[in-house]
């Protein structure tokens, strides 16, 4: 519904243009014929696209930013599959993921190595975007703590298909451990960190470092090993 609003806010205001006050000078035939010309062109423009997207069904495509050239937006999906991103200056909205909130943002904030996911229809290969979104790329990762060390607040954890990863925890990572008696979460300190404990983590992926095995921590749940052994 805010989209059509702002598609027709621009309607109007062109129309605006077209009517002169009969106080100021009147346009020549020629400017006016050109008004007319774009007018109805916007206006063809808008109609035709509403009715494509009516027809077609509205799905999402997420991946990394290949390439952007004029109104298409190339990107790799997580199988590597590449899927062309048609977008329009005028039915394509922006927005910017911060956290938990959704900004308002514009094409020009989008850039090659960005994560996005986009909904609108799918035909083929290639997605007519209704909304484009960047987001920051996270990774969750399952495992055992195998080493905590104090020293430089870091800990070793192992996965369950052996893969090998150093975290730093940062005075900024939230902590979390499952309470056995009551099954509620509760904040911890680094002190409360064990080898032997099941860790959950989410970290930050890096497009540029798909091997990276050493990240920087945003959240852990730890969950004891006594809870297992109940």
């Amino acid at each position: 519904m805010k989209k059509y609003l702002s598609i027709i806010f621009v309607l109007s205001l062109l129309f605006a243009v077209t009517q002169t006050p009969a106080y100021s000078q009147s346009p020549t035939k020629e400017v006016s014929e050109v008004l007319d010309s774009q007018v109805q062109e916007l206006k063809d423009k808008v109609a035709e696209k509403v009715e494509e997207l009516k027809e077609r069904k509205k799905q999402a495509v997420s991946g990394i930013i290949q390439e952007i050239k004029n109104n298409v937006i190339t990107i790799l999906n997580a199988e590597n599959n590449k899927i062309d991103v048609d977008v329009d200056d005028t039915l394509t909205s922006y927005y910017d993921i911060v956290g938990t909130k959704v900004k308002d943002s514009s094409k020009d904030n989008v850039e090659k190595g960005d994560y996005i996911f986009v909904t609108g229809p799918e035909i083929g290969e290639t997605v007519t975007a209704n909304e484009v979104y960047t987001d920051t790329q996270y990774i969750v990762m399952s495992g055992k703590i195998t080493e905590v060390n104090a020293e430089d607040f870091t800990i070793k954890m192992v996965t369950i298909d052996k893969t090998n990863y150093i975290l730093d925890i940062e005075k900024s990572s939230k902590r979390n451990l499952l309470d056995i008696k009551t099954l509620k979460t509760v904040s911890i300190g680094f002190s409360k960190l064990k080898e032997g404990d099941s860790v959950h983590a989410v970290v930050k992926a890096d497009i540029e470092k798909p091997d990276q095995t050493h990240f920087s921590a945003i959240k852990l749940l730890i969950i004891p090993n006594e809870y297992f052994l109940q």
